[in-house]
């Protein structure tokens, strides 16, 4: 048709000769219509501005795919037609497809403008291997995967890990063996990764077929820690903010709480946390026997108690749990209560000073006995209002254990750390430790006799241990200051072992000391350390770790999270039906967490995940042996035997003061 058009054109200027103006003539054509590159509809319109010199347009017309129509002029100066697809005879094939306009003049000139337009159905699919909370260990190289929708190509894919401390981005835009895919790969080189270990990642994955929208999914965090010290006991489908012998305390991406049974990895759900008033690395909590108590965001402290969850305060803040037994203050910091949990009974209360700006600290001993010092009190407070501790000034943080309290007097800038023993008449129950540079009073250490303290050598604080026989015993030498590995409602007691070796942080570095021996590094400082019935364990992110013993093997862990099937299913572990059915109640004043909170900062705060927000559970690995100085804790193979190893500890443990 079309030649036949230009061939009538032809003819008609031959007719009418041509003349110096009409040789002089040209056609010009730009189509306006389609204005978008996709098509969305069963019609295409097209509008077209078109024109010659002299203005002796013949006709003009648009083609697609077969399909040919007449635009005609309207009023405005233009010529609009549309294409009915439902012409075709069947379905449009995805992918591109061009429209051609062409526009005759009446002395045999003709112009024509093309228009590229795509059925387009999706954009690539995201792949990679690893899930909000995870934590990239030895042996796991991350990867990552662009999957096109036919018949387009990706053109370009890149993963970018992003942490305060710097940040590292895979990428690829070249051809791969599998036509229209494309890949990236974190290189290792000996022991040496891309993704540096040690920090924390908020990671964005990105890819392009150059035709639709770039697709990008952003999640975090995950955290990198390749110790070879290491050994991955189990992963849980969240934070991990608790753990014993037989359960997990954690935290998933959603918000939503849960205890996991680490035998079984039955999930129970307590609830959701409301993210409103603080961001989610501010809930933290404890497993109790009868089920947990945590902190929201929004200032509630909320139990799980025989399946059931209870509001037990609000505008409040949760500052001592052991066994069944809690302490909190109100935000103000004006009231101080305790809490049986087991029994429901009413908050009993310890303190009241309205207006106080006292950060108050307080510590539970076995049965449920409550110490607390504040800020303008110089006594520590016992049970039932008794004055167990004296010292002129203040006393703060006390740390419980047998008949032993360790406290600090602290100014805001210096510490002088202090032991007593109950069982000694008071005025001579008091032993100098020795004195600290700090910004906090979270710097003592009590346990099976032993008390770790800071003490300053006049430029940095080293960790120093005092013996069961009363000896002091310097442990870290090193030019920059060392602090204890605390966590909250944890402080002052699981980062020491029952024979007295010593988990301490320094310069971004986890490590153990012993008295007479140089500290080993473990780990770097993400997550948290901790001493549970004779064995070194470190939580990080959603992953338990045990430490291996000196001159154990390193510890290896393949990533197990596989890619999802060709079809984009995505694996789903965790309960389906959860739905998050309310809220914790209404919002309430954040509390400014001032110092009783002014823990030591460490580096902190499967597959198809790339459109959802799929969850995966992760499968046991074998425990390694213990770290404890006495030698390995035993010869565990899995979570059976860690569970026997640790069994025969735990009554001990609770009685000698488990934070759980």
């Amino acid at each position: 048709m079309q030649s036949y058009r230009r061939h009538v054109a032809a003819a008609i200027a031959v007719v009418l000769s041509l003349s110096a103006e009409a040789a002089e003539a040209a056609v010009t054509v730009e189509i306006v219509e389609p204005s978008n590159k996709f098509i969305e509809s069963e019609t295409i319109p097209v509008r077209v501005a078109a024109s010659s010199s002299p203005d002796d347009l013949y006709y003009v017309e648009a083609e697609f795919e077969g399909l040919i129509i007449e635009l005609t002029p309207t009023e405005d100066g233009y010529f609009e037609g549309s294409f009915d697809l439902g012409e075709l005879g069947g379905e449009l094939p995805y992918g591109p497809h061009v429209v051609t306009v062409d526009a005759f003049s009446a002395f045999g000139d003709w112009a024509s403008a093309q228009r590229t337009l795509h059925r387009y159905s999706a954009p690539p699919t995201l792949a990679w291997n690893a899930l909000p909370n995870d934590t990239l260990t030895a042996g796991w190289r991350f990867d990552a995967k662009c999957i096109p929708t036919p018949p387009y190509e990706c053109q370009y894919l890149s993963a970018s890990f992003a942490s305060a401390d710097g940040s590292v981005e895979l990428y690829n835009d070249a051809p791969s063996s599998v036509p229209g895919r494309l890949y990236v790969k974190e290189w290792q080189s000996g022991d040496d990764y891309q993704i540096p270990s040690g920090r924390a990642y908020t990671l964005t994955v990105e890819a392009s077929d150059g035709v639709g929208p770039v697709v990008s999914r952003t999640i975090g965090p995950i955290y990198v820690d390749r110790s070879p010290r290491l050994t991955v006991v189990q992963r849980a489908p969240g934070a991990i903010i608790d753990f014993d012998v037989t359960r997990l305390l954690v935290l998933d991406h959603r918000g939503r709480i849960a205890i996991v049974d680490r035998n079984t990895q039955a999930v129970t759900w307590l609830g959701v946390i409301p993210q409103e008033d603080a961001p989610l690395s501010a809930v933290y909590g404890a497993l109790t026997p009868t089920g947990a108590v945590y902190q929201t965001t929004n200032g509630y402290i909320l139990s799980w108690v025989g399946g059931n969850r209870y509001t037990v305060a609000r505008a409040a803040r949760l500052d001592a749990v052991n066994g069944d037994t809690v302490v909190f203050t109100t935000t103000n910091d004006d009231w101080a209560f305790a809490h049986s949990l087991g029994t429901g009974l009413a908050n009993r209360l310890l303190w009241s000073s309205p207006g106080s700006r006292s950060p108050f600290q307080a510590d539970i001993a076995a049965p449920g006995d409550v110490y607390f010092g504040t800020h303008e009190s110089g006594s520590i407070v016992g049970p039932s209002g008794s004055l167990p501790v004296h010292h002129e000034g203040n006393l703060q943080r006390p740390i419980t254990y047998g008949t032993y309290i360790a406290a600090q007097w602290w100014d805001g800038r210096r510490s002088s750390s202090y032991l007593y023993n109950l069982y000694t008449e008071s005025g001579e129950n008091e032993v100098f430790l020795g004195e600290s540079i700090t910004s906090s009073s979270v710097g003592l250490l009590l346990h099976a006799g032993y008390t770790g303290f800071l003490k300053t050598d006049g430029a940095v604080n080293q960790i120093w241990l005092r013996m069961t026989d009363g000896r002091q015993q310097q442990i870290s030498n090193f030019t920059t200051s060392s602090q204890f590995d605390q966590a909250k409602l944890r402080v002052g007691h699981d980062g020491l072992s029952n024979v007295g070796d010593v988990l301490f942080l320094n310069d971004g570095n986890r490590y153990i000391g012993r008295p007479g021996a140089a500290p080993e590094r473990i780990s770097t400082d993400l997550g948290h350390g901790r001493w549970h019935g004779g064995t070194c364990y470190v939580t990080i992110g959603n992953t338990l770790f045990q430490v291996a013993s000196t001159g154990g093997s390193p510890a290896r862990l393949a990533a197990t999270a596989a890619f999802a099937p060709e079809d984009g299913g995505a694996r789903e572990v965790l309960s389906t039906s959860f739905t998050g059915d309310e809220l914790l109640g209404a919002p309430v004043a954040v509390r400014d967490l001032h110092e009783p909170d002014a823990l030591p900062v460490s580096s902190d705060g499967s597959e198809l995940i790339g459109d959802g927000d799929a969850d995966t559970g992760g499968d046991l690995a074998p425990a390694a042996a213990g770290c404890s100085a006495s030698g390995p804790a035993g010869s565990p193979s899995g979570a059976t035997a860690l569970a026997a190893a640790l069994a025969g500890l735990l009554a001990l443990a609770r009685r000698s003061r488990p934070r759980s």
